[in-house]
């Protein structure tokens, strides 16, 4: 390939060393152009996989955030729900009483005694 290109570039009037020269710098300049175009293609091949690989990802932690929050906005309404219960029923053993203060926190005290704590007096 060297020596068709110098031929031909003898052909224009340059001397034999300058066409060799000449020719070697073009197979250099093609070679590295290649180089750089392998390089550059493989490098936005992978830049597009991590791309897809990192989107998966995300996709998979946003699914997993949302299942979590259904979850947890459940469970926090089961809690809420107990509590307001517990709430209500020491209220209406408040009213239902002479001494409203003393009833109210009697009833939660002992709706209490079965979860493994008690208030303090």
């Amino acid at each position: 390939m060297v020596a068709l290109i110098a031929m031909k570039l003898m052909e224009t009037g340059l001397g034999p060393k300058a066409a060799k020269l000449a020719s070697w710098a073009i197979v250099a300049l093609l070679a590295l152009l290649a180089l750089w175009w392998a390089y550059n293609h493989a490098y936005s091949n992978g830049r597009d996989d991590e791309r897809a690989r990192w989107e998966a990802a995300a996709a998979r932690i946003e699914a997993a955030d949302a299942k979590a929050d259904a979850a947890g906005t459940a469970k926090a309404g089961e809690v809420k729900k107990g509590i307001d219960d517990a709430n209500q029923r020491a209220a209406d053993a408040a009213l239902d009483s002479s001494d409203p203060l003393r009833d109210g926190i009697g009833e939660l005290r002992k709706q209490s005694a079965g979860k493994g704590g008690q208030a303090p007096r």
